[in-house]
């Protein structure tokens, strides 16, 4: 039995990279990839088509319903077992690179580097802990387009470590490109997690192996309607967004395509999953984050203990005990009322709400916020722009493998939680 890899590339449209494919020189998907899927589906209501909830059901071999994980950071409070614990179960030895939504129940991780919005068990090895918290701090601060120098020193020193002289000028490529047009950040992101990844799987001779890749699926919702294939079918993004000569779904595929091709050279299997798919938004919606998350909740009157952001537009106040929960839940609610727009969705748990900035119209200099008869502030100083939303969330989703992996696939047309089983068995065959 061959070790097995497993990549998720997070809600990439296949049926768009078959389009660019067709007259683009992409090696690995021709070549390897693209006569060799299979369709996933799975939850049907759209608020369950998050990729945080889908790929906890690949995690589990349980569908949205039965395992309740709807939240981003919420596998935290479950003890449902993973497919990472299961294997190591079994006696083999598990590594992960920043999978998203996962609990780190590893008894002895080879490697285990929690996504950036997970607060799970932080890697027990010093490097890889600082490698997390660096991530973490970079992802976060996205949307505020700076990193402190601390963490501009760590991750300068993680290039020089991971990347191999070609490497390291592919890297510079991308960083000026990045000056100007900001998606290549994200491809920067993935580019650092996959030599990660690489150095690691030859470092540790791991039997299976994850990494979770976001940067297609942030760029898609971004930038979708500037496809070269899609552009003249779909309502154009405004020049001050983006530039329309501008293919960043066309780059971050190519980039796709030339480090997906590494690991054809490891002689592993490979599982490839992307457990959502994106199609494009007509309407118009914009997406905020707050920028200071603290001060904003302050400003409100709000007694918290901690605040947790997450991706993009929530975020999770802790409180230290329920009857601050409930006041937090009254001013959120009486903002909604009081302004008569719906600026915030929010959910009460025990001790804490999870709250989403879900106003998604224009956001002017002279927009105010009531907070109560009393008290009002201007919202555009709180909150950083983040982008047009262009890609929309499609159940549909595909698979496909490398190697001796490819008799264990789920069937054509199959829940996205088999793919737990099929791992579970591929480990079951000696």
């Amino acid at each position: 039995m061959k070790k097995l890899i497993f990549i998720q590339l997070n809600e990439i449209n296949f049926d768009l990279l078959k389009k660019y494919s067709k007259f683009k020189n992409f090696k690995f998907f021709n070549d390897k990839f693209l006569n060799n899927i299979k369709i996933t589906k799975s939850e049907i209501e759209y608020k369950n088509l998050e990729p945080w909830i889908q790929w906890v059901s690949a995690n589990t071999g349980l569908t949205a319903e039965e395992h309740k994980i709807f939240r981003l950071g919420d596998i935290n409070d479950s003890n449902l077992e993973q497919i990472y614990e299961k294997i190591e179960n079994k006696g083999y030895k598990v590594g992960a690179i920043c999978p998203m939504n996962v609990k780190n129940n590893l008894k002895d991780s080879v490697y285990f580097i929690p996504d950036p919005w997970t607060k799970t068990l932080k890697p027990k090895k010093f490097f890889q802990n600082l490698i997390y918290k660096s991530f973490s701090e970079a992802v976060n601060e996205n949307s505020k387009n700076k990193l402190s120098l601390k963490n501009k020193i760590i991750i300068l020193n993680l290039i020089l470590y991971f990347f191999d002289l070609k490497s390291f000028f592919k890297f510079m490529s991308y960083y000026f490109k990045s000056l100007k047009l900001k998606w290549y950040r994200a491809i920067i992101f993935d580019f650092l997690l996959h030599k990660i990844h690489t150095k690691f799987i030859k470092k540790y001779d791991v039997d299976f192996s994850t990494v979770f890749f976001n940067a297609g699926a942030h760029i898609q919702h971004h930038y979708l309607h500037n496809s070269e294939i899609l552009k003249d079918k779909l309502q154009k993004n405004p020049n001050w967004y983006i530039n329309e000569k501008y293919d960043p779904i066309f780059d971050v595929y190519s980039f796709y395509d030339q480090i997906l091709s590494d690991y054809l050279k490891t002689n592993h299997s490979i599982l490839i999953a992307t457990g959502l798919t994106q199609n494009p938004f007509i309407e118009k919606e914009y997406y905020y984050r707050l920028k200071d998350h603290k001060n904003f909740i302050k400003n409100l009157n709000i007694k918290f203990k901690f605040i947790y952001p997450r991706m993009s537009r929530d975020f999770l106040i802790t409180f230290d005990n329920q009857i601050d929960c409930l006041k937090a839940a009254k001013i959120f609610e009486k903002i909604n009322k009081i302004n008569k727009i719906k600026l915030f969705d929010f959910e009460i748990r025990k001790n804490s709400i999870f709250v989403i900035l879900s106003f998604n119209k224009k956001i002017n200099k002279d927009f105010v916020m009531r907070i109560d008869d009393y008290k009002s502030l201007y919202l555009y100083n709180y909150i950083n722009f983040v982008a047009l939303k262009n890609g929309k969330h499609d159940q549909k989703g595909y698979i496909a493998s490398f190697g001796n992996f490819y008799n264990f696939m789920p069937s054509n047309n199959s829940h996205v939680k088999e793919i737990f089983y099929s791992i579970e068995k591929y480990f079951e065959t000696k």
